[in-house]
């Protein structure tokens, strides 16, 4: 499940996505997301299986990625305008984790200069649109595997964690699928 990056640190595997997809959501939390010089601490991720609201429930290719792999990028284009990025998960059923915000660590600046406005380091990645924008992901990373050019480097401690209901879909609202990392300034405002 894990593995040893280049600098001694532990790096997240693709054996740590093959798992349930609810427990990847709440463990990702804490963990370090890189893409090239920049990155930050997860601090909110939600859950996709085969519930309504999941890309895996449409036939076609858009949720192909859900339902045929897992340790995946799966990235796509919401309003026409923002990416989001997902990591597949799940040996043995159709899921995938949308990373909806991080705490910037590294690579602030280069960052800073990838958004239209001056904004607070905290306010850089908070949302997945934002993510997206901030470490430079785009639909080319879709369907790569984790490590090749996204990497995650493993949680030293377990953070608290709360849950919530997830934002912006219109099914499934019912489920408790958002985590978040409770008073983190980068998590998305809930609305």
């Amino acid at each position: 499940m894990q593995g040893v990056g280049l600098d001694g640190n532990t790096m997240l595997t693709a054996e740590f996505f093959a798992r349930d997809t609810l427990t990847v959501a709440q463990e990702l939390l804490g963990c370090l997301l890189w893409h090239g010089d920049t990155g930050g601490i997860i601090v909110e991720t939600e859950a996709y299986t085969n519930d309504p609201a999941s890309h895996a429930v449409l036939r076609g290719p858009r949720g192909q990625l859900m339902r045929e792999t897992y340790g995946r990028l799966y990235v796509y284009m919401i309003y026409g305008m923002y990416y989001c990025l997902n990591f597949t998960t799940d040996a043995h059923g159709p899921g995938a984790v949308l990373i909806r915000a991080i705490a910037p660590t590294h690579g602030i600046a280069r960052m800073q200069a990838r958004v239209p406005r001056p904004m607070p380091v905290h306010e850089l990645a908070r949302g997945p649109g934002r993510l997206c924008r901030a470490l430079g992901i785009g639909r080319e990373h879709n369907g790569e595997p984790i490590g090749y050019r996204v990497c995650l480097q493993a949680r030293a401690t377990p953070p608290p964690i709360a849950c919530s209901p997830r934002i912006g879909i219109t099914q499934g609202r019912d489920l408790l699928w958002r985590f978040f990392i409770p008073n983190e300034p980068s998590v998305s405002r809930f609305r």
